[in-house]
């Protein structure tokens, strides 16, 4: 074993990298499912109640009412009762926080602060890696990423949506994909960066943003929450939410493996998917509120067959992809 680990650090990083992951949200989930529920349900009354308790401060009560209209306004932001209160809050604060995050990460990149040094010596690290077993599972890991692949994805996925009878979805599913995309674009236009040297499969595109990362949030995380919105089982929706996180990562992953973006790249990219995601959501619910999606459907049995004839037929497309696209471009 230490032989191994002498003789291949790059891979043993790796292989730690991932195990890491995979205990990290096992943790997660286990705790998520066993506890949080009643951690929830335990958190909301001393909210209730520290909210209470702020209102009948005298310096609030002579706020309210030397600005009523001001203190309404503020009020409504936190009641969880309809859109524009809580739900509209939380979104907008966690878009904001985003937003703040991408641009404190682009200042880095662009005056090459210490993040630039750590996307070289990781670059470097990772390409040793091109001449090792692991370069063909990476390759379809990081073709479910790719340009046709999410356009098949987001096809069957409109099909699905068709069939239970619920259209207004596509606006979130195309606003999340479309969106993030064309940001992505428009970002790697501006800032112009070059992929590492010993990128692995030729790409014509700028690096930053990695629009396979940016995709994988806003596509797969979409489709995370639509099963979890459909789904009533919580268990369910904390293991497939789990899933749905893992892939994203391992897609984030495999750009940094296979050297076609830096560490920096990836990380935007997912910020970019989060922000585009977390609109997406934000007008899901708000077509909820309005009557215009109904996430009680009973789903039939050709149905959920056709749901997983979909996923099959993903997988396949992306093996014939990999193959037959990504495969000769190792030479």
């Amino acid at each position: 074993m230490i032989a191994f680990i002498e003789n291949h650090p790059q891979l043993f990083s790796l292989g730690t990298v991932i195990v890491f992951i995979m205990i990290l949200l096992w943790l997660i989930q286990h705790f998520t499912i066993r506890y949080g529920k009643n951690v929830l349900m335990y958190l909301l009354p001393y909210a209730e109640g520290l909210w209470q308790y702020l209102c009948r401060q005298s310096l609030l009560i002579r706020f309210r009412a030397k600005h009523p209209a001001f203190f309404g306004f503020l009020e409504k932001r936190f009641r969880r009762q309809y859109f524009h209160g809580l739900t509209l809050t939380l979104s907008m604060f966690v878009v904001g926080y985003i937003l703040a995050l991408f641009a404190g990460l682009v200042e880095d990149v662009v005056t090459a602060d210490s993040i630039v040094t750590t996307d070289l010596f990781v670059s470097q690290h990772m390409s040793v890696l091109h001449e090792t077993n692991i370069v063909p599972a990476f390759i379809f890991i990081t073709s479910l990423g790719s340009t046709p692949i999410t356009c098949l994805i987001v096809l069957l996925t409109a099909i699905i949506c068709a069939v239970v009878r619920q259209p207004y979805l596509l606006i979130g599913l195309l606003l999340s994909t479309i969106g993030s995309t064309t940001f992505t674009f428009l970002s790697k236009v501006v800032f112009q960066r070059a992929r590492p040297i010993d990128i692995l499969l030729n790409e014509q595109t700028y690096s930053f943003p990695s629009g396979h990362a940016t995709i994988s949030i806003a596509l797969y995380g979409f489709i995370a929450y639509l099963v979890v919105r459909f789904s009533n089982h919580f268990a369910h929706q904390v293991r497939f939410l789990s899933l749905a996180i893992f892939l994203c990562l391992l897609i984030g992953l495999s750009r940094i493996v296979l050297n076609e973006h830096y560490l920096s790249d990836v990380m935007g990219g997912f910020l970019v998917g989060a922000l585009w995601l977390t609109i997406a959501i934000s007008v899901m619910e708000w077509l909820t509120t309005r009557g215009k999606i109904d996430w009680h459907i009973a789903w039939s049995a050709p149905q959920r067959y056709m749901m997983l004839l979909s996923i099959g037929v993903v997988l396949i497309a992306t093996c014939i992809y990999a193959i037959f696209y990504q495969f000769p471009l190792l030479g």
